[in-house]
């Protein structure tokens, strides 16, 4: 990644981005943009493409995205909380996810989804702007400008993701960690920004490192190797989790 414009490659990721200027369309605001092509477009070196496009809805004002969506001719509702919308260069699934205020105001004793709300919120409210690329194979691109979330509150958001994901999804959640923190393009702000977070969200994110890249780092090893990275050893995922416990000690 490089200041604000990012260009990225491949067809399934021209229907992500003319996503992106869809809903911003319908909804009448940019989205803000997480998951695997906010990853992506933070890491200087991209390793892998999305199918999907996740957006943060703070609710705060107007219809919800999620409804609006759904309400666009053509786009089909999928459960629990995401839309397969229409577009140009195919459909794109577009998962909403949805943070209320109450659950900032009055945070769950659970420390999972008390990370759920707290991430997502982070996110949205330090998104910053990037211009999102991607050349096609015939010469042509398609770009969208919107808040794309930084390198810190998505390693909180993959972190907390874990827990409740296929085998497959959690090798990938926790492959996006290890490279925000081991990209050269990310590795500082990511660590700068968990180091500056509040004590609750810090101390949550430090809780989730130990259990998946201390106590559990045999198995997260093995989703990781699953998903195609064979040649990330056992002293990655330590010197990940040094590094994030170091940035998120109070």
């Amino acid at each position: 990644m490089s200041g604000s414009r990012v260009i990225l490659a491949g067809e399934a990721m021209t229907a992500i981005v003319q996503g992106v200027l869809e809903v911003r369309k319908l909804t009448g605001q940019p989205p803000v943009v997480v998951g695997g092509l906010a990853v992506m477009a933070r890491l200087s070196n991209p390793y892998r493409v999305t199918v999907d496009l996740d957006v943060v809805d703070r609710l705060l004002g107007g219809a919800p995205h999620l409804e609006v969506l759904r309400a666009t001719a053509g786009a089909q509702a999928v459960e629990p909380a995401a839309v397969l919308l229409p577009t140009k260069y195919g459909p794109v699934k577009v998962d909403v996810l949805e943070v209320r205020q109450a659950e900032l105001d009055h945070p769950s004793e659970d420390p999972g989804d008390r990370l759920h709300a707290s991430a997502h919120a982070w996110a949205y409210d330090t998104a910053t702007d990037l211009t999102i690329e991607v050349m096609r194979g015939d010469g042509a691109s398609v770009e969208a400008t919107t808040p794309v979330a930084t390198p810190g509150p998505l390693i909180a958001m993959k972190l907390q993701a874990v827990m409740n994901r296929p085998a497959q999804k959690q090798g990938t959640d926790l492959l996006d960690i290890v490279r925000l923190i081991l990209d050269p393009g990310s590795r500082t702000s990511a660590l700068t920004e968990i180091a500056a977070a509040n004590r609750t969200v810090a101390q949550d994110i430090a809780l989730h490192v130990d259990l998946w890249f201390v106590r559990r780092r045999v198995q997260s090893l093995r989703w990781i190797r699953a998903v195609g990275d064979d040649d990330l050893a056992q002293d990655d995922l330590d010197l990940v989790a040094e590094l994030v416990a170091t940035a998120a000690r109070r």
